[in-house]
């Protein structure tokens, strides 16, 4: 089988040659043109020989004209709908043109987008989120409710462009915010933006970001397929595979992955293949790797799961 029939006979539940494999981690390049950002990757997924690429994301989710942070319900209510390609997003549109036109007929890749509540906090908000959610709830609702239709617009361009889905990094864990915060600021844009690009792709994957997850609340998320940290703090891909019929994305420690010897790295492929069954698995980190990851560890991985199994 090729990359992309491999991947798309996985998400079908269709019996594969082998259960594909991705890693990935953040490049640092965030200050750069979107032609060093292309470059990037394809080298990377050309020298690890990916099944899928996931497209990181890191350029910056612009702050209204003027505001360093955003700190009270008056700030929130400056935030407005924008075109992305007139953003700072418009640089990561054109690296997926760009990634779309290296691998056209040789795999697919997905594009990353940090949900509504995640990029609020992390490029505007930052540590003023809980007292605002607490104190502000009616504008900090109105405020992500601009920002998840701004995200919905990017990852329509997105799609557009050549990506065969989105990866929807969801921090819905106890380390981010209560059950009820995330079923009030999280939940229902987090479904409305599935919504918005439901059949637009054939390969969205849902991120779930942390250890102590609302995980019972995200398994009826349409997506294709499901990502989360087996080894650290989320359930087993064997108690997974009970709960839902995704396609299952994860095995690798992500966390001491560095520190862990080829010899142990080859070891939680095997179990994880196991576990994973012969359909309906992508071998996977649990989130990004270290970017100091050694080549000879990935690449430990990849061979071990391109062996038959045992």
């Amino acid at each position: 089988m090729n990359k992309i029939e491999r991947v798309r006979a996985t998400l079908a539940g269709r019996p594969v040659d082998r259960a594909p494999f991705t890693v990935w981690y953040h490049f640092g390049t965030q200050h750069a043109p979107a032609e060093r950002v292309a470059q990037v990757h394809i080298e990377f997924f050309d020298h690890y020989d990916l099944d899928l690429l996931k497209l990181m994301n890191d350029y910056d989710y612009p702050a209204p004209e003027g505001l360093e942070v955003v700190a009270s319900a008056a700030d929130l209510a400056r935030l407005r709908p924008f075109d992305p390609a007139d953003t700072p997003m418009g640089r990561q549109l054109q690296a997926v043109e760009m990634v779309a036109r290296a691998l056209r007929d040789r795999a697919l890749f997905v594009d990353t987008v940090f949900n509504a509540w995640n990029t609020l906090k992390r490029n505007l908000v930052r540590e003023a989120m809980p007292a605002l959610m607490a104190e502000q709830p009616k504008a900090v609702e109105a405020a992500l409710s601009v920002v998840n239709d701004n995200l919905i617009r990017y990852a329509q361009a997105s799609l557009a462009r050549g990506a065969a889905g989105i990866f929807l990094s969801v921090p819905a864990t106890q380390e981010s915010l209560t059950r009820e915060q995330y079923e009030r600021f999280m939940r229902p844009f987090d479904l409305a933006f599935l919504e918005a690009i439901r059949g637009r792709g054939e390969c969205h994957i849902l991120h779930a970001h942390g250890e102590r997850l609302y995980w019972d609340r995200l398994l009826d998320y349409p997506v294709q397929a499901i990502s989360w940290a087996d080894q650290n703090g989320g359930p087993s891909i064997t108690e997974a595979r009970a709960q839902t019929p995704l396609t299952l994305m994860t095995g690798l420690d992500h966390v001491r992955f560095v520190d862990t010897a080829a010899s142990r790295v080859r070891e939680q492929v095997r179990r994880a293949l196991a576990e994973g069954g012969s359909s309906r698995f992508i071998l996977a980190p649990g989130c990004s790797l270290a970017t100091y990851a050694y080549p000879p560890l990935i690449r430990a991985a990849r061979d071990e799961s391109a062996l038959p199994a045992r």
